[in-house]
């Protein structure tokens, strides 16, 4: 059998497995005098196991091994067909977000099924771009909640050395500076310039505006984008491993060259440039059992690979898109007339201050996501009255409550936390969800199954009725029959609801502040749960709220996409399968999760939404909401928030 007969039968095999929807591995395609970069990155992680250098992984081998699979028509297809049925079907804004841009907002309404038909009629030469345009329309939402990120072109992490912040002096100049130099301190707090050629400032407002979508508010993305303080795992950082900061200094996607150029000025004297590479690790799911592009692509853009494993009914997870991976940046922050007198779980920590002529104290609420909040909530909730009583003991008259980066968590202790400060009928904002044909068939099915926590996304025994503070007796009650107006279509929801709670341990605690003792403090990277949180008590405890940080002279929100819950669509998906095992109805069409060949590093969706109490009718992820005060980072306050403390409690002595 001669070579080229052999080549036709290949051809033929290729063609047929393609027509019979069976082909699922992607050929690599490289020119003839581009070298196989995912092989290049096998043999540099070699290298460094056996001993002769450290880890260096080319930015120009990661290029080449994402660019080195061949767009397949029928593949994409597939994908674009599956994302249409399952957020036209489950996505809570499908509809919404069609909708005019809202006043005090930065984003473009998108027709999501329409814009991800058009993809298919553009003209790709690789995978890698034709999915990189699918996450684009996604980061286009600005929905914190709603991700697409297929593992195989997130399988490393990109960071820079340089962390950046940006403060605004007396006059109202605002400038870009560097926060932190891991290579050459002596440019901590230089001014940069430009960065790429462009003027700094205007750089990272661009990449805020194109690359960054966890807020509807270009200012808090602005923040977002650049480095500030956070409290994670009892200590102070600069970049955090959750979804609110130095997101221009560390990516998960391929940037679009290996290495930014800056150009510094410090202490007035000339400027200097620097360049500096990105530095590249692997993710965390990437295990680099691979040997070139070929087993790449079966060992991390396939199914098999590991999959995200969130649980879909946490609906406020701090939804990583950075480097989990990377080390922390630790700062040693001391607080001059500060005193630590309370921590629980490093979910609240109290502070008190000393000397300051009014007793001031101060909370921190990093996150919404404690570690041992899930042993035993009854606990933890009488835990955090007693932590508040010893608090109130100490003699504190005024309160900062700071939300600063706080990346959300778990909803019954948001919603707990509201009590702490309002006891009322109404402890958080009701929800609802999109109702049509599969939705209902779903909800119908688990109730009359009673399947609990396997199908606990579609149980209506899991909530209540927010007009009855009953919970809904059956599917029916809880489905109703509500319609409304979005994006120029009629949308069916359900009748409005809250989670059940369990018998509350805050009987007997009466906060002994008012609302005018109290001030939130966030830098509006205070979301999911979190926003739900201090939305609610700037709304219905009328606490004031400050915001710090984004650009000067224009209004900055105190938080950000407080959405609803979010699922993962593969966990969801086996709820899906739970109930369709078990019915001996004949379901709907429901919609294919493609998701079951392709590994996806990060899939979710909103599925339910909130809504104000004041203005019934207004969703809270599409209400503008600045803060009451505002405050600007200066080159003291980036690195002590007690700075800012002091700052914030004048609006309330």
């Amino acid at each position: 059998m001669n070579n080229l007969f052999k080549v036709r039968i290949f051809i033929y095999l290729v063609l047929i497995l393609t027509i019979s929807g069976t082909f699922t591995v992607a050929i690599p395609l490289r020119k003839r005098d581009q070298p196989d970069g995912c092989a290049n990155i096998r043999a540099s992680v070699d290298a460094s196991l056996s001993g002769n250098t450290t880890l260096n992984i080319k930015y120009e081998d990661v290029k080449n091994c994402y660019t080195s699979f061949p767009f397949d028509l029928q593949r994409a297809t597939e994908v674009i067909e599956s994302l249409k049925g399952i957020y036209e079907t489950f996505y809570v804004f499908n509809d919404q977000a069609r909708e005019p841009t809202v006043k005090g907002f930065d984003y473009r309404p998108i027709n999501l099924s329409a814009e991800l038909e058009a993809l298919l009629k553009k003209s790709y030469t690789t995978d890698f771009e034709f999915f990189s345009d699918v996450s684009q329309i996604y980061v286009d939402l600005k929905d914190g909640h709603t991700a697409f990120t297929p593992s195989c072109y997130s399988a490393f992490f990109f960071f820079q050395e340089i962390w950046l912040y940006s403060t605004v002096d007396c006059k109202g100049k605002q400038v870009i500076k560097i926060l932190q130099d891991d290579v050459d301190p002596s440019n901590n707090q230089c001014e940069v310039i430009t960065i790429d050629g462009t003027p700094a400032l205007k750089e990272i407002t661009n990449f805020a505006k194109n690359k960054v979508k966890n807020s509807r508010d270009l200012g808090v993305r602005f923040n977002m984008a650049l480095s500030s303080l956070a409290f994670s795992g009892g200590t102070f950082t600069i970049n955090p491993s959750f979804v609110s900061s130095s997101l221009f200094s560390r990516r998960i996607t391929l940037p679009e060259s290996d290495s930014i150029t800056y150009e510094l000025k410090c202490n007035n004297s000339q400027t200097k440039t620097v360049v500096r590479p990105w530095i590249i690790i692997n993710n965390s799911f990437n295990t680099l059992n691979f040997t070139d592009s070929k087993s790449y692509f079966e060992s991390i853009c396939l199914v098999q690979n590991t999959q995200n494993t969130q649980q879909p009914n946490v609906p406020q997870s701090q939804n990583s898109e950075v480097p989990v991976t990377l080390s922390t940046k630790t700062i040693n922050v001391e607080f001059p007339n500060v005193e630590q007198v309370g921590n629980l779980d490093n979910f609240t920590i109290f502070y008190k201050f000393n000397n300051t002529g009014v007793n001031t104290g101060v909370v921190m609420i990093p996150t919404f996501l404690p570690s041992t909040y899930a042993l035993d909530q009854n606990k933890f909730h009488t835990d955090l009255v007693a932590a508040f009583n010893n608090f109130s003991a100490s003699g504190v008259k005024k309160v900062v409550l700071d939300f600063t980066n706080n990346g959300g968590g778990f909803i019954p202790l948001s919603q707990f936390f509201n009590e702490i400060f309002l006891r009322q009928k109404n402890f958080t904002f009701p929800r609802d969800i999109k109702i049509n044909d599969v939705m209902s068939f779903l909800i119908k099915e688990a109730d009359k199954e009673g399947q609990g926590s396997n199908t606990i996304s579609f149980s209506p025994n899991q909530e209540q009725s927010i007009v009855t503070g009953q919970p809904f007796q059956n599917a029916d009650e809880f489905i109703g029959n509500n319609e409304f107006k979005r994006g120029g279509a009629n949308v069916k929801f359900t009748n409005l609801f809250v989670d059940i709670l369990d018998d509350s341990p805050i009987n007997g605690w009466k906060s002994p502040w008012t609302n005018k003792d109290i001030i939130i403090l966030t830098n509006g990277a205070c979301v999911s749960s979190c926003a739900q949180t201090v939305q609610y008590l700037s709304e219905q405890a009328k606490i004031a709220t400050v915001s710090v940080g984004g650009f000067y002279k224009k209004k900055l929100s105190y938080s950000s996409f407080p959405g609803g819950n979010v699922v993962t669509i593969n966990p969801f998906y086996s709820q899906i399968n739970n109930i369709t095992s078990n019915t001996t109805d004949s379901p709907p069409q429901i919609p294919k999760n493609f998701a079951n060949d392709i590994s996806m590093f990060s899939f979710t969706a909103t599925y339910s939404e909130t809504y104000s109490l004041k203005f019934p009718d207004m969703i809270n992820e599409f209400m503008f909401r600045p803060a009451d005060h505002r405050l600007f980072y200066d080159d003291e306050s980036i690195i002590n928030p007690s700075k800012l403390w002091l700052e914030a409690v004048k609006f309330i002595s």
